[in-house]
């Protein structure tokens, strides 16, 4: 059976659903296919979003899928600590189970055709490099697709990818998180998102993520290739701080998987193919926040190729829309990668102080880039004395600042 479409989506996360929704709703004959039985499952994130991205969506968010709220980030590295709290530092909690699928309802009532065990196995191209046919497998076996455009929103195991050619090496370019939702904790604190920074977490950081007063998404994370992500979570379990808040829970389920880091590929467009959310390496550093920015991107892919089908402009017009739209805070994160994640490989303590520093925004990349040369004890002071400060106006402020981390102050 041949089916001829206008726009093919690869992959019902956030970015494929809201991709398709905004095609079909534009008038394009849509199809959103998704490997997996059931779309939002499994869960493989933190499920956390920041307040602040929420204006920044092409949709409103029902009050009933912001499941917990949480009013503050508090930041952990060698028994020094800090928090930030306000409105700009606050994060909702999702199910994502139920928001994937509330997503993927929006879709389908726009006019998208969503399929779900239905797998991407092979993609012809043409002389000029567009994809003119795809054959996908499903339960009643293989079919062929002719899509005009294709979004691939399909994750860091993108088989889009792979079928163009791409060689991906998650180990050089993601994160790879252990991470489970435990219920009976006695948290300390229930209304805050908490990040610790060590050598148990190489490059990237652990964090408790509270879902309620009583359960919560722990995790930690590396991206050195030769460390053991599951021994880095143990070692973040002994911290006493820790260990006194998750003594008494109890695994419900596991959500553990990979976050990109660095790009896959040079552009986000490919012929006559659009990428987004992970495959595309579209979140924010420092706490790799991809689910808003992966909507907001699914969305302008969807009008981008709906535009493009009606002969309004090309497809390379979705990098600049996403650019407009959110390149100050792509520009700016893009900056982080190498000062977050590469001195994270070293165990010296101070370089998780620096980190958390930044993290906090209590000092500027500038002065991070000075502070390297600094010791220990002299960023300790650095903490000591932002905490004790009664106006707690960050540095940063009067140098020059991280861009948009700086809408967090």
């Amino acid at each position: 059976m041949v089916l001829e479409c206008d726009v093919l989506v690869v992959g019902g996360g956030p970015g494929g659903s809201s991709a398709a929704r905004a095609a079909a709703a534009a008038g394009a004959r849509t199809i959103l296919i998704e490997r997996k039985r059931e779309i939002g499952v499994p869960v493989q994130c933190g499920e956390g979003i920041g307040a602040y991205l929420l204006p920044f969506l092409p949709l409103k968010i029902p009050r009933e899928q912001l499941v917990w709220q949480l009013n503050e980030i508090s930041f952990w590295a060698h028994g020094s600590t800090t928090t930030r709290a306000g409105k700009l530092w606050t994060t909702y909690m999702l199910n994502r189970e139920a928001f994937d699928a509330w997503l993927a309802r929006g879709a389908e009532q726009a006019g998208a055709q969503v399929s779900t065990s239905t797998e991407l196995s092979g993609l012809a191209r043409n002389e000029a490099g567009a994809v003119t046919a795809a054959t996908v497998r499903t339960p009643a076996g293989e079919h062929e697709l002719r899509p005009r455009v294709v979004i691939a929103a399909d994750g860091v195991d993108s088989t889009v990818l792979k079928l163009l050619g791409f060689a991906i090496d998650k180990k050089t370019t993601c994160g790879k998180v252990v991470s489970y939702e435990l219920t009976g904790l006695r948290l300390t604190k229930p209304h805050s998102f908490q990040v610790f920074l060590g050598e148990f977490a190489p490059g990237v950081y652990a964090y408790i993520l509270p879902k309620s007063a009583t359960s919560a998404n722990v995790g930690a994370g590396t991206i050195e290739p030769q460390q053991r992500v599951k021994h880095c979570y143990e070692a973040f379990l002994e911290l006493p701080a820790v260990a006194e808040q998750l003594r008494t829970g109890t695994v419900v389920r596991e959500k553990s998987g990979w976050a990109p880091i660095r790009y896959f590929t040079d552009s986000w467009v490919d012929g006559n193919v659009l990428l987004v959310g992970d495959a595309a390496n579209q979140n924010f550093k420092p706490f790799v926040e991809g689910i808003i920015p992966t909507i907001i991107c699914g969305e302008l892919a969807g009008k981008t190729a709906s535009d493009y089908l009606r002969g309004k402009g090309s497809l390379e017009r979705y990098t600049a829309r996403v650019r407009s739209k959110l390149g100050r805070f792509f520009a700016d994160s893009d900056k982080l990668i190498p000062i977050l994640y590469e001195p994270g490989w070293s165990s010296d303590p101070k370089q998780c102080l620096l980190r958390l520093c930044l993290f906090a925004n209590i000092i500027s990349l500038r002065q991070f880039e000075h502070l390297v040369q600094a010791d220990y004890t002299t960023i300790q002071r650095l903490v000591e004395r932002w905490n004790q400060s009664k106006i707690r106006q960050p540095i940063a402020n009067v140098l020059e600042r991280v861009g948009w981390w700086s809408l967090r102050v």
